[in-house]
């Protein structure tokens, strides 16, 4: 009988019978619209049902064939969870079949709770605790006052297997030291939770003026907060209440032994809290990712050092077991790519506003010139160093609206108005570039054209003739 088979063969023959049953399951969800038809009902395409929906779906029959299947089942369907607060209204007609709807649908509106899906979540976990046990990675989405976060961590207290989880930043303002103690710690199984994201968004000024939200637990502040079993950190997105800053991360660091550390898209942490955290790992960082988007993000009160006097740059190398590197800094110098013995590899990405102990442009001063193409050849030595260690390197600086190859000697850029300020004389060669644009200093703009590819003596040229402004 198949149920005698090994586990593991089991398993693979029911997620391949799991997978040919998603393929009858309908994989989208419908409407019906009468704006663009002139009164005639018409279905419209609203979007994907999500993947959770489609593994429970697709595990229906397997789930009712003996206990080992069922607890499969579970295991498979619930695996990776979205809970996502319901958005919008719906209007219901008088029937299921579109050509037998009489008249118009109905102009009422249907008010559905927006969070009954996190309050069923709640409720199915708690009668069927087994059910919580078979969740590995949860994601929760629109969720931003005290009631849902109190569900939320209700939800992650039953999930004892957990090993992943996005939350909402505003978890860190209403979670209790004991929700979030509970969350960090490891567990009765040997289990803790490996990986946290914190995912913020701007909220509503009405949300924002409401003084019932304006409440800050500070769970960081007790000493039961423990971030020593994370292994991966990502913050993303900024928002207008109660945001995630330096402060925080300070906090997290005293505790944390990070192997990734990720934050994108924030204005409220700069070069400062980021260092706190790689250096409480500088022993066990593998992947730094730093990717403001914004001016904020560059802001320190010292361009090229930090509170206690070191040096940006030199921090960065300091961390031995580094392999993937993306960061923003305010300034950057050739000390950045100074230490042979890194093992960055793959693309190391650079994004920064200006050159380290230079207040001055490229085009203002010869000096600043000097210094900048003196990083570019000492991080070709980095990459020739590299070679030799057979270790596939490529680096990539970014500033202003420049990206710069130093392996292949290449500058992108849009070249359009050292172009008109030549006569067209200048650049003397070019090709279209598949670069650009990335945005200034790693910040996303609109206002961008196609980019162009030059030579860097070429490059050098339109700065000693004013034709590039750096």
């Amino acid at each position: 009988m198949i149920s005698r088979l090994p586990y593991e063969l089991l398993s693979s023959i029911l997620e391949e019978a799991a997978y040919f049953n998603a393929q009858d399951i309908q994989h989208y969800t419908y409407g019906v619209d009468t704006t663009s038809t002139k009164g005639k009902v018409q279905r419209t395409l609203r979007g994907h049902v999500a993947n959770d929906s489609l593994r429970w779906l697709s595990t229906d029959a397997i789930r009712q064939v003996n206990t080992q299947w069922h607890d499969w089942a579970c295991q498979y369907a619930l695996r990776d969870l979205y809970i996502r607060r319901w958005r919008g209204s719906e209007r219901w007609t008088q029937s299921r079949k579109l050509d037998s709807i009489q008249g118009y649908p109905s102009k009422d509106v249907y008010y559905r709770d927006p969070y009954c899906s996190l309050r069923k979540t709640v409720a199915l976990f708690t009668n069927h605790p087994p059910l919580a046990s078979s969740v590995r990675r949860i994601f929760f989405d629109g969720f931003y006052g005290i009631e849902t976060t109190a569900m939320i961590f209700q939800v992650l207290k039953l999930c004892d297997g957990l090993d992943s989880v996005a939350l909402p930043w505003i978890t860190l303002r209403y979670g209790s030291d004991d929700d979030w103690s509970n969350l960090l710690r490891r567990r009765d199984n040997g289990t803790a939770l490996s990986s946290l994201e914190l995912l913020a968004v701007d909220l509503k000024q009405s949300q924002i003026k409401d003084h019932a939200r304006q409440i800050d637990r500070r769970p960081l502040d007790s000493f039961k907060v423990n971030f020593g079993h994370l292994r991966r950190i990502k913050l993303s997105g900024s928002s207008n209440l109660m945001p995630i800053n330096d402060d925080d991360l300070i906090a997290i660091s005293r505790t944390a032994q990070l192997q990734e550390l990720h934050i994108t898209g924030t204005t409220f942490v700069t070069t400062e809290g980021l260092l706190a955290l790689s250096r409480a790992s500088d022993n066990t960082l593998r992947v730094l990712e730093h990717s403001p988007l914004a001016d904020d993000g560059f802001e320190h009160p010292n361009a090229s050092s930090t509170d206690d006097g070191s040096h940006l740059c030199t921090e960065i190398v300091q961390c031995p077991h580094l392999r993937d590197l993306a960061i923003s800094l305010p300034t950057i110098c050739r000390d950045l790519f100074s230490e042979p013995s890194v093992e960055w590899v793959g693309d190391v990405q650079i994004r920064a506003a200006g050159v380290c102990g230079q207040s001055k442009g490229l085009e203002q001063s010869s000096d600043t010139r000097q210094a900048f193409f003196h990083i570019l050849s000492q991080a070709r030595s980095l990459i020739q160093a590299q070679e030799k260690r057979h270790i596939d390197l490529n680096i990539e600086i970014f500033i202003d609206h420049f990206i710069f190859e130093p392996s292949k000697k290449l500058v992108h850029a849009d070249l359009s108005v050292g172009e008109i300020l030549s006569g067209g004389s200048w650049p003397a060669m070019q090709v279209p570039s598949s670069k650009g644009p990335y945005g200034q200093t790693g910040q996303y703009g609109k206002d961008e054209r196609a980019y162009q590819c030059i030579h860097e003596e070429e490059f050098l040229e339109g700065l000693r003739k004013g034709y590039i402004s750096f």
